[in-house]
């Protein structure tokens, strides 16, 4: 890369340069809030013994601070789904809520006595072993958004 290209530029720090030397601020996460749940939905790599089409799609799930910074749960989830009988294109084609609704209902707990409940003392505790202060109620009252990435978009052809 040259120190300006059409992508960006490059100016190395030194100490004779002049400029001040980066430094790091000190981040104190007790001092942040939760402001949200935040779920990614990407494309993953399809399951290497499956011949029929197939597509994967992975979830991570993240909280998202009041700096706008977003912590992720560890509580990845992810669903892969086949053609039978099928070969060659197929199409994937889906409305973006029936996608949403799947993914909702893949992030929720594994009780099926509660098929419509959130495992809220779950998120609260990996929140607070990442050293966020956080309660299953606040949790529960926040606002959740699914990100799909374009090459689901593209595959479910929205």
């Amino acid at each position: 890369m040259t120190a300006h290209d059409e992508r960006g530029g490059y100016v190395p720090i030194t100490r004779g340069s002049g400029g001040q030397p980066a430094h790091r601020t000190p981040f104190d996460i007790a001092s942040l809030s939760v402001t949200g749940l935040v779920i990614v939905c990407e494309l993953d790599d399809p399951v290497p013994e499956n011949s029929r089409p197939s597509m994967s799609m992975k979830i991570t799930q993240y909280l998202r601070l009041s700096d706008q910074s977003m912590i992720r749960l560890d509580m990845d989830r992810g669903v892969s789904s086949s053609q039978h009988g099928r070969s060659g294109t197929v199409s994937w084609k889906r409305s973006s809520a029936h996608v949403i609704a799947e993914v909702l209902a893949l992030v929720k707990g594994d009780d099926a006595a509660k098929p419509d409940s959130f495992p809220w003392e779950d998120y609260a505790e990996a929140a607070r072993l990442r050293g966020i202060a956080v309660d299953a109620e606040v949790l529960r009252d926040l606002r959740h958004t699914v990100l799909l990435s374009d090459e689901l978009a593209s595959i479910y052809e929205f």
